[in-house]
């Protein structure tokens, strides 16, 4: 209502000044100062005009007195009669006077009342003129309900607008086109440890640290310059002083109907605990649980990245890739917590002998990788690498157990042995690899002849699979006897590969590719099935009492479905259980003790039997052993081939088969070259031997023919 008063001033005051100018154009002045006596008639006049102004005055503002309360309506009439008479400055107090002497008939003398003449007409005048323009105002007032209704709306959309800003799960703000706030929800108040009056009318730069003020200051103007929605992840200061982490979402505001921009309005949610989530399963996901190393995946991701950095310096890289020998057999010999422990000990000691800017990460089970960037020469490298040996061989005491590790290490340089991270890594891992078969530990920088064995393997890995289609693979038999009658009591099948031009390759070429490629459960399969239908027939051809002896590789043996393979193949052969033997190696059931001595339960109870193959080359312990369901022992043929010169080799025999006698197994002796090493052989009572001394490996009818031979010659 102040508002409307002020408005009402300020027109009336325009208006007396216009009228007072008008007066002396007319010489009005003139007219009323003159002496002439001042009739009663002109009173009269007066009298009317300032009774029909007052009227008119409220006329025009008693509509705003109905419209209030009780107590406003006296305050109404008294403002309404101060508009229509008392608003003309300094001339109020002569209207005053003059009003007064009317009413009461006074006597003074009329020089007074002609001097205050003029200012009264020019008074009366004012009021008349000022209440017509009340009048005018109020008609259209009247005449416009729908303005009222407007008025109501804006209001109450105004109020809507507070509270759902107020009840948005983010903080909002609306800013002009120079920046400053013009409105801001309770959430960023609280955010900003504000209140409306403190943040309305500022620019970031007020509200804001300088560098994020820089930072949300460009993004506003992206916005205003590009008029499209533009969506970030910000960090932003707390209340308490933290960061934050907010999705940000900014989109100009412009008028409806020109489309010009008017300013902006931002939203952000506080994505602050799901982004430290996702970075607990990103985590997670990219490192070793056990050791809190980079895994297999992320070794390669920053192994990649440091690659790149080390392409665009031109400078050079190393890939050092580490396996620690027996880690299985001391896994299995003291436990599961024990090999954990050791592992986790490997890993602090990796991190704590390579440069914050070299990478630690744990490739599998037993194996790591170190990548060591910006290496000035092969030999500091070399010199690295000796430094790890010698630390991981040091004792590591867990528990009541002192473990030490037995590393292997093969090293790749960038640019020399490969120009990517996949390359480098396979490459590390083929050179340590081939210190692994060494028979020692050390370490082995990747070399052109370790390079042509992968060729070659690769090659090999082509060709088995397609020599498996065309069926070029073939069984021979080397004939078992028993060392006290020579008589064949069975053969150990072993597989040839003869290629389509007739060149044979030979097993220590493709088995191992075979198993690195998972080729070997269907070679494998394929043997089983081979020798049981290879018995079958000559059972049928008359050759009773012979059993067939079947290698089976470690891969095969841990295979998911090798029983129900084996299983499957005996129903189906028509030979008895008992004629068919697997020989397995102490590789095999070693490096997880229990499943394996569950899976030999399993085809014990097919009926068939089971050999324990190259024993005494491994690193198994007997008590171990002892528990598992052999039927025989086959002494490696290391041990028996200088048998007859070597005295240490006869003592170890002798230990064997003494050892066999007291589990209750025969004893098999490989390699017998010589009638001095068989006769040696029988005279330690042991079982079964095989060898070149009897017979090569043969096809099978060739092995038939000989049996035939052999079986007439000893009558």
């Amino acid at each position: 209502m102040s508002l409307a008063f002020s408005c009402l001033l300020n027109e009336k005051a325009a208006w007396l000044d216009r009228l007072f100018k008008s007066m002396h154009s007319t010489n009005l002045k003139i007219f009323l100062t003159s002496r002439r006596s001042v009739d009663a008639a002109l009173i009269v006049v007066i009298a009317v005009l300032a009774t029909a102004n007052l009227f008119h005055v409220l006329q025009t503002y008693l509509p705003v007195a109905e419209s209030s309360p009780f107590l406003w309506f006296i305050p109404a009439i008294a403002v309404a009669a101060l508009f229509g008479g008392f608003m003309a400055g300094i001339a109020a107090s002569l209207l005053g006077a003059a009003a007064s002497w009317w009413l009461i008939g006074a006597t003074a003398e009329l020089s007074v009342a002609r001097a205050a003449l003029p200012q009264l007409l020019a008074l009366l005048a004012a009021g008349l003129a000022i209440s017509a323009l009340g009048g005018l105002r109020q008609a259209r007032r009247q005449a416009s309900p729908r303005g009222r209704q407007v008025e109501e709306d804006l209001l109450r959309a105004k109020s809507h607008l507070h509270s759902v800003l107020n009840n948005t799960p983010g903080l909002v703000s609306i800013k002009d086109l120079e920046g400053k706030v013009l409105l801001a929800n309770r959430n960023l108040l609280e955010t900003l440890d504000a209140t409306g009056d403190s943040v309305v009318g500022r620019n970031v730069y007020e509200l804001f640290p300088h560098d994020v003020a820089d930072r949300l200051w460009q993004s506003d103007q992206q916005v205003l310059r590009d008029g499209a929605t533009l969506r970030q992840i910000e960090e932003l200061p707390y209340k308490d002083g933290q960061c934050r982490t907010y999705l940000t979402a900014r989109f100009p505001v412009s008028h409806l109907e020109t489309e010009q921009a008017l300013g902006m309005c931002t939203v952000a949610v506080d994505i602050t605990a799901q982004k430290t989530a996702e970075e607990k399963l990103l985590h997670a996901a990219q490192h070793d649980a056990l050791t809190g190393l980079p895994n297999r995946a992320l070794v390669y991701e920053f192994g990649a990245l440091l690659l790149a950095a080390a392409r665009r310096g031109n400078g050079r890289l190393a890939v050092l890739f580490i396996d620690l020998e027996r880690f299985k057999s001391l896994n299995d010999a003291y436990g599961r917590e024990a090999g954990d422990s050791l592992l986790q000990e490997i890993a602090r000691r990796l991190r704590s002998n390579v440069r914050g800017s070299d990478l630690v990460g744990r490739m599998g089970s037993d194996e790591f990788a170190v990548v060591l960037s910006d290496v000035q020469s092969e030999q500091d490298v070399a010199n690295s690498a000796a430094h790890l040996l010698d630390i991981l061989r040091q004792p590591y005491q867990s528990g009541e157990f002192i473990l030490r590790a037995s590393p292997s290490i093969g090293i790749s340089l960038y640019q020399d042995d490969g120009g990517d991270i996949d390359t480098l890594i396979r490459h590390a891992d083929a050179a340590m690899r081939h210190v692994r078969e060494r028979g020692h530990a050390g370490y082995q920088f990747f070399t052109p002849a370790i390079q042509s064995s992968i060729q070659r393997a690769i090659a090999i890995e082509q060709k088995l699979r397609q020599g498996i289609e065309q069926n070029e693979f073939e069984l021979h038999y080397q004939p078992v006897v028993d060392t006290r009658s020579r008589r064949v009591v069975g053969a150990e099948a072993l597989i040839r590969w003869r290629q389509a031009n007739g060149e044979f390759i030979q097993p220590n070429e493709f088995i191992q590719v075979a198993e690195a490629s998972g080729v070997i459960n269907q070679l494998g399969t394929w043997v089983i099935q081979e020798a049981c239908r290879q018995l079958r027939q000559w059972q049928l051809q008359g050759l009773q009492a012979l059993r067939i002896a079947v290698n089976v590789s470690p891969v095969q043996f841990r295979a998911r479905n090798f029983y129900q393979s084996v299983a499957d193949t005996l129903a189906t052969s028509g030979i008895d259980p008992s004629c068919l033997e697997l020989e397995v190696t102490e590789s095999a059931v070693m490096k997880q003790v229990d499943e394996a001595g569950q899976t030999l339960a399993s085809l014990k109870n097919l009926g068939l039997q089971i050999a324990l193959d190259d024993f005494g080359t491994g690193y198994s312990s007997l008590s171990r052993l002892a528990r598992l369901p052999f039927d025989k022992l086959k002494v490696d043929q290391s041990f028996i081939r200088n048998i007859d010169t070597d005295s240490r080799s006869l003592a170890i025999a002798e230990t064997v088969i003494a050892l066999g006698k007291r589990l209750g197994v025969k004893v098999v002796a490989e390699g017998i070259e010589t009638e001095a090493a068989f006769n040696l052989l029988r005279k330690c009572k042991c079982d079964l031997g095989q060898g070149y001394l009897l017979s090569k490996p043969m096809p099978a009818e060739q092995f038939r023919r000989w049996h035939q031979e052999h079986s007439l010659a000893l009558g």
